[in-house]
Protein backbone atom coordinates (compact mmCIF):
# COMPACT_ATOMS: atom_id res chain seq x y z
CA UNK A 1 0.00 0.00 0.00
CA UNK A 2 3.01 2.29 -0.38
CA UNK A 3 1.40 3.93 -3.41
CA UNK A 4 -1.21 5.57 -1.14
CA UNK A 5 1.53 7.81 0.23
CA UNK A 6 3.11 8.53 -3.16
CA UNK A 7 1.12 11.69 -3.89
CA UNK A 8 2.50 15.11 -5.00
CA UNK A 9 1.31 17.00 -1.89
CA UNK A 10 3.57 19.72 -0.44
CA UNK A 11 2.04 20.21 3.01
CA UNK A 12 3.44 17.53 5.38
CA UNK A 13 0.18 17.23 7.39
CA UNK A 14 -1.92 16.79 4.26
CA UNK A 15 0.60 14.28 2.94
CA UNK A 16 0.23 12.21 6.12
CA UNK A 17 -3.59 12.39 5.95
CA UNK A 18 -3.82 11.51 2.25
CA UNK A 19 -3.59 7.70 2.69
CA UNK A 20 -6.49 7.68 5.20
CA UNK A 21 -8.75 9.77 2.97
CA UNK A 22 -7.94 7.56 0.00
CA UNK A 23 -8.87 4.46 1.99
CA UNK A 24 -12.24 6.06 2.87
CA UNK A 25 -12.87 6.88 -0.78
CA UNK A 26 -11.92 3.35 -1.86
CA UNK A 27 -14.29 1.87 0.73
CA UNK A 28 -17.14 4.02 -0.60
CA UNK A 29 -16.29 3.08 -4.17
CA UNK A 30 -16.14 -0.59 -3.23
CA UNK A 31 -19.34 -0.84 -1.18
CA UNK A 32 -21.98 1.35 -2.84
CA UNK A 33 -22.36 -0.60 -6.13
CA UNK A 34 -22.58 -4.06 -4.50
CA UNK A 35 -25.20 -2.86 -2.02
CA UNK A 36 -27.49 -1.52 -4.71
CA UNK A 37 -26.79 -4.50 -6.96
CA UNK A 38 -27.93 -6.72 -4.09
CA UNK A 39 -31.11 -4.62 -3.76
CA UNK A 40 -31.95 -4.77 -7.44
CA UNK A 41 -31.17 -8.46 -7.97
CA UNK A 42 -31.82 -10.47 -4.83
CA UNK A 43 -34.40 -8.17 -3.22
CA UNK A 44 -36.28 -7.26 -6.39
CA UNK A 45 -39.45 -8.95 -5.09
CA UNK A 46 -39.68 -6.41 -2.26
CA UNK A 47 -41.78 -3.43 -3.36
CA UNK A 48 -39.76 -0.29 -4.17
CA UNK A 49 -40.37 2.45 -1.61
CA UNK A 50 -40.62 6.08 -2.54
CA UNK A 51 -37.80 7.11 -0.20
CA UNK A 52 -35.48 4.57 -1.85
CA UNK A 53 -35.40 6.68 -5.00
CA UNK A 54 -33.88 9.57 -3.04
CA UNK A 55 -31.49 7.17 -1.29
CA UNK A 56 -30.35 5.68 -4.58
CA UNK A 57 -29.80 9.12 -6.12
CA UNK A 58 -27.83 10.33 -3.10
CA UNK A 59 -25.79 7.14 -2.99
CA UNK A 60 -24.84 7.31 -6.66
CA UNK A 61 -24.02 11.01 -6.35
CA UNK A 62 -21.81 10.28 -3.38
CA UNK A 63 -20.21 7.41 -5.30
CA UNK A 64 -19.28 9.75 -8.16
CA UNK A 65 -18.05 12.34 -5.67
CA UNK A 66 -15.79 9.77 -3.99
CA UNK A 67 -14.23 8.86 -7.32
CA UNK A 68 -13.61 12.50 -8.19
CA UNK A 69 -12.14 13.18 -4.74
CA UNK A 70 -9.79 10.23 -5.12
CA UNK A 71 -8.63 11.66 -8.44
CA UNK A 72 -7.99 15.06 -6.83
CA UNK A 73 -5.92 13.53 -4.04
CA UNK A 74 -3.85 11.48 -6.48
CA UNK A 75 -3.07 14.65 -8.44
CA UNK A 76 -1.96 16.59 -5.35
CA UNK A 77 -5.09 18.71 -4.75
CA UNK A 78 -5.80 17.35 -1.29
CA UNK A 79 -7.52 20.35 0.29
CA UNK A 80 -9.77 20.81 -2.73
CA UNK A 81 -10.75 17.15 -2.54
CA UNK A 82 -11.53 17.05 1.17
CA UNK A 83 -13.33 20.42 1.23
CA UNK A 84 -15.65 19.67 -1.68
CA UNK A 85 -16.28 16.22 -0.18
CA UNK A 86 -17.30 17.72 3.17
CA UNK A 87 -19.48 20.41 1.53
CA UNK A 88 -21.36 17.88 -0.58
CA UNK A 89 -21.66 15.54 2.44
CA UNK A 90 -23.23 18.36 4.49
CA UNK A 91 -25.68 19.18 1.68
CA UNK A 92 -26.68 15.52 1.25
CA UNK A 93 -27.13 15.20 5.02
CA UNK A 94 -29.48 18.21 5.09
CA UNK A 95 -31.45 16.92 2.08
CA UNK A 96 -31.77 13.44 3.60
CA UNK A 97 -33.04 14.70 6.98
CA UNK A 98 -35.42 17.15 5.28
CA UNK A 99 -36.98 14.29 3.28
CA UNK A 100 -36.73 11.23 5.52
CA UNK A 101 -36.76 12.88 8.94
CA UNK A 102 -34.68 12.50 12.09
CA UNK A 103 -35.90 8.98 12.90
CA UNK A 104 -35.41 7.75 9.35
CA UNK A 105 -31.72 8.69 9.52
CA UNK A 106 -31.08 7.33 13.01
CA UNK A 107 -28.91 4.43 11.82
CA UNK A 108 -26.83 6.73 9.61
CA UNK A 109 -26.22 9.30 12.37
CA UNK A 110 -23.17 7.53 13.94
CA UNK A 111 -21.51 7.81 10.52
CA UNK A 112 -21.67 11.59 10.89
CA UNK A 113 -18.96 11.27 13.57
CA UNK A 114 -16.57 10.13 10.84
CA UNK A 115 -17.16 13.34 8.88
CA UNK A 116 -16.71 15.46 12.02
CA UNK A 117 -13.36 13.79 12.75
CA UNK A 118 -12.30 13.94 9.09
CA UNK A 119 -13.10 17.64 8.84
CA UNK A 120 -11.29 18.46 12.10
CA UNK A 121 -8.12 16.54 11.30
CA UNK A 122 -7.84 17.32 7.61
CA UNK A 123 -9.14 20.89 7.28
CA UNK A 124 -9.18 22.72 10.59
CA UNK A 125 -11.14 24.51 13.29
CA UNK A 126 -13.45 26.60 11.11
CA UNK A 127 -14.44 23.64 8.96
CA UNK A 128 -15.15 21.27 11.86
CA UNK A 129 -17.50 23.74 13.56
CA UNK A 130 -19.18 24.45 10.22
CA UNK A 131 -19.79 20.71 9.84
CA UNK A 132 -21.16 20.60 13.40
CA UNK A 133 -23.59 23.42 12.58
CA UNK A 134 -24.66 21.50 9.46
CA UNK A 135 -25.31 18.40 11.61
CA UNK A 136 -27.39 20.43 14.09
CA UNK A 137 -29.29 21.99 11.19
CA UNK A 138 -29.98 18.55 9.71
CA UNK A 139 -31.21 17.31 13.11
CA UNK A 140 -33.53 20.32 13.40
CA UNK A 141 -34.96 19.68 9.92
CA UNK A 142 -35.39 15.99 10.70
CA UNK A 143 -37.18 16.65 14.01
CA UNK A 144 -39.51 19.12 12.26
CA UNK A 145 -40.34 16.55 9.57
CA UNK A 146 -41.08 13.87 12.20
CA UNK A 147 -43.29 16.21 14.23
CA UNK A 148 -45.25 17.19 11.11
CA UNK A 149 -45.63 13.46 10.39
CA UNK A 150 -47.39 12.95 13.74
CA UNK A 151 -44.53 11.98 16.07
CA UNK A 152 -44.77 13.30 19.70
CA UNK A 153 -43.23 16.77 19.71
CA UNK A 154 -41.76 16.62 23.24
CA UNK A 155 -40.02 13.30 22.65
CA UNK A 156 -38.63 14.33 19.27
CA UNK A 157 -37.34 17.70 20.54
CA UNK A 158 -35.66 16.04 23.52
CA UNK A 159 -34.13 13.37 21.29
CA UNK A 160 -32.85 16.00 18.87
CA UNK A 161 -31.36 18.17 21.62
CA UNK A 162 -29.56 15.24 23.29
CA UNK A 163 -28.14 14.03 19.98
CA UNK A 164 -27.10 17.57 19.07
CA UNK A 165 -25.30 18.10 22.40
CA UNK A 166 -23.43 14.82 21.91
CA UNK A 167 -22.17 16.00 18.53
CA UNK A 168 -21.20 19.40 19.97
CA UNK A 169 -19.12 17.59 22.61
CA UNK A 170 -17.54 15.34 19.98
CA UNK A 171 -16.74 18.40 17.85
CA UNK A 172 -15.10 20.19 20.80
CA UNK A 173 -12.88 17.19 21.56
CA UNK A 174 -11.91 16.74 17.90
CA UNK A 175 -11.22 20.47 17.57
CA UNK A 176 -8.94 20.52 20.61
CA UNK A 177 -7.06 17.38 19.57
CA UNK A 178 -6.64 18.48 15.95
CA UNK A 179 -5.50 21.97 16.97
CA UNK A 180 -2.94 20.55 19.41
CA UNK A 181 -1.67 18.18 16.71
CA UNK A 182 -1.30 20.93 14.13
CA UNK A 183 0.41 23.26 16.64
CA UNK A 184 2.81 20.47 17.57
CA UNK A 185 3.62 19.75 13.92
CA UNK A 186 4.06 23.48 13.21
CA UNK A 187 6.42 23.83 16.18
CA UNK A 188 8.37 20.79 15.03
CA UNK A 189 8.64 22.21 11.51
CA UNK A 190 9.80 25.55 12.93
CA UNK A 191 12.46 23.78 15.01
CA UNK A 192 13.53 21.82 11.96
CA UNK A 193 13.82 25.01 9.90
CA UNK A 194 15.82 26.65 12.71
CA UNK A 195 18.14 23.64 12.82
CA UNK A 196 18.72 23.91 9.07
CA UNK A 197 19.53 27.62 9.40
CA UNK A 198 21.78 26.97 12.42
CA UNK A 199 23.56 24.18 10.55
CA UNK A 200 24.17 26.43 7.54
CA UNK A 201 25.43 29.20 9.85
CA UNK A 202 27.71 26.75 11.66
CA UNK A 203 29.13 25.45 8.38
CA UNK A 204 29.79 29.04 7.28
CA UNK A 205 31.50 29.79 10.60
CA UNK A 206 33.66 26.66 10.30
CA UNK A 207 34.72 27.64 6.77
CA UNK A 208 35.46 31.18 7.94
CA UNK A 209 37.48 29.86 10.87
CA UNK A 210 39.50 27.64 8.54
CA UNK A 211 40.11 30.59 6.21
CA UNK A 212 41.21 32.87 9.06
CA UNK A 213 43.40 30.11 10.49
CA UNK A 214 45.13 29.67 7.13
CA UNK A 215 45.72 33.42 6.96
CA UNK A 216 47.13 33.48 10.50
CA UNK A 217 49.42 30.55 9.76
CA UNK A 218 50.70 32.22 6.61
CA UNK A 219 51.17 35.52 8.48
CA UNK A 220 53.16 33.72 11.15
CA UNK A 221 55.23 32.05 8.42
CA UNK A 222 56.06 35.46 7.04
CA UNK A 223 57.03 36.64 10.51
CA UNK A 224 59.40 33.69 10.90
CA UNK A 225 60.74 34.26 7.37
CA UNK A 226 61.53 37.82 8.38
CA UNK A 227 63.51 36.57 11.35
CA UNK A 228 65.34 34.08 9.14
CA UNK A 229 66.22 36.73 6.60
CA UNK A 230 69.04 38.29 8.62
CA UNK A 231 70.80 34.94 9.00
CA UNK A 232 70.17 34.05 5.39
CA UNK A 233 71.58 37.39 4.26
CA UNK A 234 74.82 36.52 6.06
CA UNK A 235 74.85 33.11 4.33
CA UNK A 236 74.21 34.66 0.93
CA UNK A 237 76.99 37.19 1.48
CA UNK A 238 79.31 34.33 2.37
CA UNK A 239 78.24 32.32 -0.69
CA UNK A 240 78.58 35.36 -2.97
CA UNK A 241 82.05 35.91 -1.55
CA UNK A 242 82.91 32.33 -2.48
CA UNK A 243 81.54 32.84 -5.99
CA UNK A 244 83.56 36.02 -6.41
CA UNK A 245 86.69 34.33 -5.04
CA UNK A 246 86.40 31.36 -7.38
CA UNK A 247 85.60 33.66 -10.29
CA UNK A 248 88.65 35.81 -9.54
CA UNK A 249 90.81 32.71 -9.24
CA UNK A 250 89.59 31.49 -12.60
CA UNK A 251 90.18 34.84 -14.26
CA UNK A 252 93.74 35.00 -12.94
CA UNK A 253 94.63 31.49 -14.13
CA UNK A 254 95.33 30.49 -17.69
CA UNK A 255 95.46 26.76 -17.01
CA UNK A 256 92.36 24.71 -17.92
CA UNK A 257 92.57 22.56 -14.77
CA UNK A 258 92.63 25.60 -12.47
CA UNK A 259 89.80 27.25 -14.40
CA UNK A 260 87.75 24.03 -14.20
CA UNK A 261 88.33 23.86 -10.43
CA UNK A 262 87.25 27.49 -10.09
CA UNK A 263 84.08 26.89 -12.13
CA UNK A 264 83.23 23.84 -10.00
CA UNK A 265 83.60 26.01 -6.91
CA UNK A 266 81.28 28.63 -8.41
CA UNK A 267 78.76 25.91 -9.30
CA UNK A 268 78.81 24.41 -5.78
CA UNK A 269 78.38 27.79 -4.08
CA UNK A 270 75.51 28.76 -6.42
CA UNK A 271 73.77 25.43 -5.78
CA UNK A 272 73.98 25.99 -2.03
CA UNK A 273 72.52 29.48 -2.47
CA UNK A 274 69.69 28.12 -4.66
CA UNK A 275 68.91 25.41 -2.10
CA UNK A 276 68.66 27.97 0.71
CA UNK A 277 66.39 30.23 -1.38
CA UNK A 278 64.16 27.31 -2.44
CA UNK A 279 63.81 26.14 1.14
CA UNK A 280 62.75 29.61 2.25
CA UNK A 281 60.28 30.01 -0.64
CA UNK A 282 58.74 26.58 0.03
CA UNK A 283 58.30 27.46 3.68
CA UNK A 284 56.64 30.80 2.93
CA UNK A 285 54.22 29.48 0.29
CA UNK A 286 50.51 29.78 1.29
CA UNK A 287 49.49 26.29 0.21
CA UNK A 288 46.37 24.49 1.44
CA UNK A 289 46.77 22.08 4.32
CA UNK A 290 47.99 18.66 3.12
CA UNK A 291 48.44 15.77 5.53
CA UNK A 292 51.41 13.45 5.07
CA UNK A 293 53.06 10.74 7.11
CA UNK A 294 56.20 12.36 8.54
CA UNK A 295 59.30 10.84 10.15
CA UNK A 296 59.49 13.23 13.11
CA UNK A 297 63.22 12.98 13.87
CA UNK A 298 64.16 13.23 10.18
CA UNK A 299 61.91 16.27 9.72
CA UNK A 300 63.47 18.01 12.72
CA UNK A 301 66.98 17.20 11.46
CA UNK A 302 66.07 18.65 8.06
CA UNK A 303 65.28 21.90 9.87
CA UNK A 304 68.68 22.12 11.53
CA UNK A 305 70.05 24.67 8.98
CA UNK A 306 67.00 26.88 9.41
CA UNK A 307 67.21 26.55 13.20
CA UNK A 308 70.81 27.57 12.99
CA UNK A 309 69.85 30.69 11.05
CA UNK A 310 66.92 31.45 13.38
CA UNK A 311 68.87 31.22 16.64
CA UNK A 312 71.86 33.35 17.57
CA UNK A 313 75.36 31.83 17.14
CA UNK A 314 75.86 31.60 20.92
CA UNK A 315 72.92 29.18 21.29
CA UNK A 316 73.89 25.52 20.96
CA UNK A 317 71.44 23.22 19.17
CA UNK A 318 71.02 19.55 20.04
CA UNK A 319 68.62 17.13 18.29
CA UNK A 320 68.08 13.63 19.67
CA UNK A 321 66.13 11.01 17.73
CA UNK A 322 64.87 7.52 18.60
CA UNK A 323 66.46 4.30 17.41
CA UNK A 324 63.22 3.30 15.62
CA UNK A 325 61.68 6.06 13.44
CA UNK A 326 58.51 7.66 14.81
CA UNK A 327 55.88 8.75 12.28
CA UNK A 328 52.95 11.16 12.60
CA UNK A 329 50.20 12.35 10.25
CA UNK A 330 50.75 16.10 9.86
CA UNK A 331 51.04 18.85 7.30
CA UNK A 332 54.80 19.21 6.57
CA UNK A 333 54.68 23.00 6.25
CA UNK A 334 52.73 23.31 9.49
CA UNK A 335 55.17 20.96 11.22
CA UNK A 336 58.07 23.18 10.16
CA UNK A 337 56.17 26.24 11.35
CA UNK A 338 55.47 24.57 14.70
CA UNK A 339 59.15 23.72 15.29
CA UNK A 340 60.40 27.14 14.16
CA UNK A 341 57.82 28.99 16.28
CA UNK A 342 58.83 27.07 19.40
CA UNK A 343 62.51 27.59 18.58
CA UNK A 344 61.96 31.32 18.02
CA UNK A 345 60.34 31.67 21.45
CA UNK A 346 63.19 29.69 22.99
CA UNK A 347 65.71 31.99 21.30
CA UNK A 348 63.93 35.06 22.70
CA UNK A 349 64.23 33.54 26.17
CA UNK A 350 68.03 33.20 25.80
CA UNK A 351 69.29 36.70 24.83
CA UNK A 352 72.71 35.92 26.29
CA UNK A 353 73.06 32.50 24.68
CA UNK A 354 72.32 29.03 25.97
CA UNK A 355 71.26 25.59 24.86
CA UNK A 356 68.21 24.54 22.79
CA UNK A 357 67.44 20.85 22.42
CA UNK A 358 64.82 18.74 20.67
CA UNK A 359 64.21 15.13 21.75
CA UNK A 360 61.94 12.75 19.82
CA UNK A 361 60.64 9.43 21.12
CA UNK A 362 57.45 7.35 21.24
CA UNK A 363 55.30 6.07 24.08
CA UNK A 364 51.83 4.44 24.29
CA UNK A 365 51.04 5.00 20.62
CA UNK A 366 52.04 8.66 20.73
CA UNK A 367 54.97 10.59 19.35
CA UNK A 368 56.62 12.75 22.01
CA UNK A 369 58.54 15.81 20.84
CA UNK A 370 60.28 17.60 23.68
CA UNK A 371 61.66 21.14 23.27
CA UNK A 372 63.79 22.56 26.07
CA UNK A 373 65.88 25.66 26.57
CA UNK A 374 68.09 27.14 29.28
CA UNK A 375 66.44 30.55 29.11
CA UNK A 376 64.92 32.85 31.69
CA UNK A 377 61.85 30.66 32.25
CA UNK A 378 58.45 32.01 33.23
CA UNK A 379 56.18 32.33 36.25
CA UNK A 380 52.85 30.58 36.70
CA UNK A 381 50.79 33.52 35.43
CA UNK A 382 52.72 33.69 32.14
CA UNK A 383 52.74 29.90 31.80
CA UNK A 384 48.95 29.76 32.20
CA UNK A 385 48.38 32.31 29.39
CA UNK A 386 51.22 31.17 27.14
CA UNK A 387 49.02 29.42 24.55
CA UNK A 388 46.26 32.05 24.46
CA UNK A 389 45.88 34.12 21.26
CA UNK A 390 47.54 37.56 21.30
CA UNK A 391 49.25 36.99 24.65
CA UNK A 392 52.85 38.20 24.57
CA UNK A 393 55.45 39.38 27.07
CA UNK A 394 57.24 41.42 24.41
CA UNK A 395 57.01 45.17 23.98
CA UNK A 396 54.45 46.71 21.64
CA UNK A 397 55.42 46.12 18.01
CA UNK A 398 57.86 43.30 18.81
CA UNK A 399 55.45 40.37 18.91
CA UNK A 400 51.96 39.39 17.73
CA UNK A 401 51.19 36.84 20.44
CA UNK A 402 50.01 34.41 17.75
CA UNK A 403 52.95 32.03 17.44
CA UNK A 404 52.32 29.55 20.24
CA UNK A 405 48.52 29.89 20.02
CA UNK A 406 48.75 28.77 16.37
CA UNK A 407 51.03 25.94 17.44
CA UNK A 408 48.46 24.81 20.01
CA UNK A 409 45.66 25.06 17.42
CA UNK A 410 47.55 22.98 14.84
CA UNK A 411 48.40 20.35 17.45
CA UNK A 412 44.78 20.21 18.61
CA UNK A 413 43.53 19.80 15.03
CA UNK A 414 45.88 16.81 14.66
CA UNK A 415 44.45 15.17 17.80
CA UNK A 416 47.45 15.99 19.96
CA UNK A 417 48.22 17.98 23.09
CA UNK A 418 50.90 20.28 24.44
CA UNK A 419 52.41 20.48 27.92
CA UNK A 420 54.52 23.34 29.30
CA UNK A 421 56.87 23.14 32.30
CA UNK A 422 58.82 26.20 33.41
CA UNK A 423 60.11 28.08 36.42
CA UNK A 424 61.72 31.53 36.55
CA UNK A 425 65.46 31.24 35.92
CA UNK A 426 65.33 27.50 35.20
CA UNK A 427 64.44 27.43 31.53
CA UNK A 428 61.39 25.96 29.82
CA UNK A 429 60.38 22.52 28.59
CA UNK A 430 57.58 22.29 26.07
CA UNK A 431 56.39 18.77 25.17
CA UNK A 432 54.16 18.03 22.17
CA UNK A 433 52.20 14.75 22.03
CA UNK A 434 50.81 13.62 18.67
CA UNK A 435 49.16 10.33 17.56
CA UNK A 436 51.79 8.05 16.04
CA UNK A 437 51.21 6.12 12.81
CA UNK A 438 53.03 3.06 11.50
CA UNK A 439 53.66 3.96 7.85
CA UNK A 440 56.56 5.75 6.30
CA UNK A 441 56.11 9.00 4.46
CA UNK A 442 53.26 9.01 1.95
CA UNK A 443 50.65 11.49 0.86
CA UNK A 444 47.13 10.86 2.10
Amino acid sequence: MRWLGEVPIVDPVDRRNAPVLQVVMLVILGTAPPIWAYRFSLLKDIPWREDETLGFALSMGFYALAGFSLYLVRTGRFQWAVRQLMVVTAIMMLVSHANVGFTGNRFEQPLLTVWIVTTGLMIGRGAVWSMCIAVLGAFALGVRVDILSGEPASGMVTDGIVSGLMFVLITAVVDRAATALRESLAAEKQRSDQLVVSNELLEAQILERERVMEQLIHARKMEVVGRLSSGLAHDFNHLLGLVQGYAGKGLQSAEPAAMREALQGVDGASRRAAAVATRLLDFGRADARSLETIDVAAAVNDLRPMLRQLLSPDIAIDIEGPIVPVHILFDPAQFELMVLNIAANAGDAMPGGGHFSVAVDASDGQARIGFSDTGIGMNENVRRQLLEPFFTTKSRGEGTGLGLSLVASMIGDAGGSIQVTSEPGEGTELVVYLPAVGQRREAV
